[in-house]
């Protein structure tokens, strides 16, 4: 089912679009670390994990959810010590092999769903290169669900509020909604934030921000 989708597979499948994310070479290079932070998301939103107030990440259960992309990522932190959510950063940044397994898992899961489809192409007739195409339309249904649970009068999800988030960290909303549906976003999820209900989503909203301040200090620091 569409609604199932984590934040790991609905970002993939939207960084995965070439019409909207073929200039961002930058973005490109680090899908898959952006990818792990997803999953770290999705942990966190499962309660598997949490993120305090110094910023570390607390390993609440580490019992598996079913789901490959998110268990490795669960098995690896727990077989470490604790850190911070930049230190998690600056760690799968080192360790790439690690990221790619994991973006890869997520991008299988996807196949399985028949929600991607793998095309074999070549780049000037002689490169193999794989493309992924949406063959269920799902990025649609992924913007559609965002833009009338947080535009229109719709029921709000967390879930959604965290994709929202997620994705406007790393400028994706841009892709998709006009300058006035974001603004509108960013106004709903303001309001959003000062209700109770809503409270987790406050260290999720800063735990994205220093994930994204950690991977661009890694990147500068590599080149």
């Amino acid at each position: 089912m569409l609604k199932d989708l984590t934040i790991p597979q609905e970002f993939v499948l939207l960084a995965l679009d070439r019409e909207t994310n073929k200039l961002k070479s930058i973005f490109r290079q680090h899908i898959a670390l952006y990818t792990v932070m997803a999953c770290l998301v999705e942990l966190s939103l499962k309660g598997k994990v949490q993120f305090e107030d110094d910023n570390t990440v607390t390993i609440l259960d580490s019992t598996p959810t079913g789901d490959k992309a998110i268990d490795r990522l669960l098995e690896i932190m727990t077989s470490k010590k604790p850190k911070k959510v930049k230190n998690w950063a600056s760690y799968f940044y080192q360790h790439w092999y690690k990221q790619r397994e994991i973006y890869k898992l997520v991008v299988e899961s996807l196949i399985e769903k028949d929600i991607l489809k793998v095309e074999n192409t070549e780049i000037l007739f002689v490169l193999p290169k794989k493309k992924y195409v949406d063959v269920a339309s799902t990025r649609n249904y992924i913007v559609e669900k965002i833009r009338v649970e947080l535009l229109e009068e719709g029921n709000v999800e967390e879930h959604t509020v965290v994709l929202v988030l997620f994705l406007n960290a790393k400028k994706m909303l841009n892709d998709y909604f006009s300058d006035f549906e974001r603004k509108e976003l960013k106004r709903k999820i303001a309001q959003l934030k000062k209700e109770k209900v809503f409270e987790t989503i406050k260290s999720i909203d800063k735990a994205i921000r220093n994930m994204d301040a950690a991977i661009t200090t890694s990147a500068s620091a590599a080149t």
